[in-house]
Formats: C-alpha cells, structure tokens, sequence
C-alpha cells in the first residue's frame, strides 16, 4: 500500500465503527447505508492486506486493527489540526473536508510545497502537470479557500498551503508507521527510519548504531542524511526525517522539538602538523587572536562556542566561514588558520598525521551532543530499538553524561 493514495475517509469510518460499536451506527452518525461503511472497511483492509475486524457480533479489531485504530487517530488529528491551523475548515466540520480530501490530491499539495513549483512536484512524483494542475484545484474546490498565489515569479503557495501541507506530510508518516508496524506482527520488518545527521552524529555515533542495528534488522531500510541544521529540522517537522543526531541547540530549540542529551562533547582547538602554535607550551586567548581562523556558520552552536572562547572582546576578523567540515580539514591542513573542533571529527586525520588539536589553556568548552525529536513523534518498535543504539553507542566510549 502506498500510503499518498490512502483514504482518510475510510479510516474515519472505520474508526466510527470501533468507537460506535457497530456498522448501523457508525453509517447512521455518517449519513451512509450499511453496505457503504462495510464497502469502506473492506477498501481498508484490502489495502493494507489484512483483516481488521473480526466480524461477527460486536465488532472486535484484530491486532492489525488496533494499530490502525492508534495511528489513524494521529493521522486524522494531525490533518483536523493543519485544516483549523490553516483557518481552511471555512462552514464545513472537519468530518466533511476529510471526506471529501483525499490522499492523491494531498500528495500534490505536499509535493508542490516541498518542491517550490508545479513543474518540480510533478517530475518528483511521477505524474503530469495537468493533472497535478487539476488535483490542486481540487483541493482548493473543496476547502473553499486559494492555496496558491500568483506572484511576478509565477505561482507559489500560500502560508495555509504550506501550513495544511505540513500537517498532511506528518499524517502520511502517520501511515507509513502504521505499514511497519502491522508488517512487524507477522515477523516481517519492512519499516524505514530517517536519521538526519549532524557532523559529529555521522562521524562515529550513527555509523556504529546503523552496523549493529542492520545485522539484525537486514529489511528495515535506513537513510542517513547530511545537511543544514535548519533543513533537517524542515524535514524532521514533516515527518521526512525522523530523528537528529548532532549537536543540542538548548534555549534556542523550537518549542515543538524535543532534545535528549547523551553527552558533552569537549572542544579543542585544531591545526596542521608544524603549525606554529604546536610549539606553544600554553594556548591562551592572547596567542590565538594572532591567527586567522575557520570559524562555523552563524548561529549554529559550534559559532556559539566560537565566540565565547575570545569573550567579552570579539573574536578575529580574519575568519573564512565554513560549513562544510571536508574543506574545513582541507585548508587547515595547508594554511595556518585555527578551528574550534571536536577530537572526534578530527579522529582519521590526527591517527594519519595530517592535524593535531590543543586544549585551551585554563579552560574546559563543551558543546551538548543528543537526539532531536518532533515531541509528538512516537517510534515504532524498531526505530525505538534504533535509537537505544546509539544511545548505547555513546554510552560505550564513555561519553554519556554525568547527569
């Protein structure tokens, strides 16, 4: 089952059934006949390939069933709260707009928002401008409300696109969780999990959590992704990304993120073999205000501690601004500029002789290194055995810490 083309719908009536105890009751509360609400179930269980009722008397959810009872409540919420967040419930409840919206049309809004034009979401996922076109309008037909803007640089979406579409991303994860986990039940764990990673996440911590989870788990697929903080967060809050692994912003994380420490990572000041500094018995902050400097883009934490290793005064003006840690390595191994670094992510250079660290004289940085979260992200089985790992990971070079 692909979960885009999901009927939200049914998984409201079955859900009906559940809750009010039968067909009859659930087809009277939706204005359906019987056979309609059956017809839907049976559409659900079809695509999910697997019984989700044990019919006979009183309706009973299978072990299958109940799955889809917990993560269709989510998906449904989830698309209840981008409708109302979006002001698109407009005069009709939220039970009419998730009849009539359905999985195929929210793919397109999802995708033309994700990739910025109609041109781009259509080659993304495989379907003609025409009909992404139509799909659109649509969407924009039954919500009562234009969700695309016309601007002098051709049509963009508008903030209650972007808002719905973010919702309506979450819920389909909302489904794809629900795929594994009814997959889990018969021994088959066809699941996937995400891992954004942040630089000193993917320098060892991931690596080893991801070896020893796939020796195990040889059928659940893992993707491992490198780039900007802000850009895995964007991914993180569409269910794109299902957890971070790098640096904690603390204070300045979004309220809607969740943080779990698992150490703090010590900082060193990093330079070439032969650099003149190596000769220094003590690295104060007088003698390093006389090199240039690799410093780390702002606002990232690393830039944080940056700056406070030259508080109160500023730090040099002679900086080149790198977020990229492979050229960073390379134009300290062949200039004489300082970086404010991680042993860790310098491991493969110091043991082949191309960069040292120093400490700073007098002083202790340290930056916290966890896990980020969505705080309403709920694993299944595997992705929380996935992330015990590489807390286990940490913990086994003695990196956990003392709180």
């Amino acid at each position: 089952m692909n979960e885009n083309h999901v009927n939200f719908w049914h998984i409201q009536l079955f859900r009906g059934v559940m809750t009010t105890g039968g067909f009859a009751e659930a087809a009277r509360q939706a204005g359906l006949t019987q056979p309609a609400v059956s017809n839907a179930v049976s559409a659900l269980e079809k695509a999910f390939g697997a019984p989700l009722l044990a019919r006979g008397g009183r309706p009973a959810f299978t072990d299958k069933g109940s799955v889809l009872m917990e993560r269709g409540r989510r998906a449904l919420d989830l698309l209840t709260a981008g409708l109302r967040e979006a002001g698109q419930m407009n005069a009709r409840s939220s039970v009419q707009v998730v009849r009539a919206i359905s999985g195929p049309r929210l793919r397109a809004l999802v995708a033309i928002v994700k990739f910025g034009s109609f041109a781009e979401a259509a080659r993304a996922i495989g379907v003609a401008r025409p009909t992404l076109h139509r799909a659109a309008r649509d969407l924009e037909r039954y919500l009562g409300r234009d969700l695309f803007e016309r601007t002098s640089h051709g049509v963009r979406p508008s903030r209650q696109a972007e808002v719905l579409a973010r919702y309506a991303s979450l819920a389909f994860a909302e489904i794809r969780q629900a795929r594994a986990e009814m997959a889990a039940f018969g021994g088959q764990d066809a699941g996937s999990t995400v891992i954004g990673a942040m630089p000193l996440g993917r320098s060892f911590i991931i690596p080893a959590a991801v070896q020893e989870f796939t020796a195990t788990n040889p059928r659940h697929r893992i993707s491992i992704l490198e780039g900007a903080y802000e850009n895995l967060v964007a991914g993180l809050r569409r269910g794109d990304v299902d957890f971070l692994v790098g640096a904690l912003r603390g204070d300045h994380a979004a309220s809607d993120l969740e943080e779990t420490k698992l150490f703090d990572d010590a900082l060193s000041i990093v330079m070439r073999v032969g650099h003149p500094a190596t000769g220094t018995v003590r690295l104060t902050r007088q003698t390093l205000r006389k090199f240039s400097w690799i410093a780390p883009r702002p606002e990232s934490p690393l830039r944080r501690s940056f700056e406070a290793l030259f508080s109160p005064s500023q730090p040099p003006q002679d900086i080149v601004e790198c977020n990229s840690l492979s050229a960073a390595r390379v134009i300290l191994m062949r200039s004489d500029r300082l970086m404010l670094l991680s042993d860790v992510q310098i491991r493969f250079e110091k043991e082949a002789g191309a960069l040292v660290s120093r400490p700073l004289a007098g002083a202790s940085m340290l930056r916290p290194i966890g896990l980020t979260t969505r705080k309403d992200w709920r694993p299944t089985r595997e992705q929380q055995r996935l992330v015990d790992l590489v807390a286990a990971e940490a913990a086994a070079r003695n990196l956990v810490s003392s709180n």
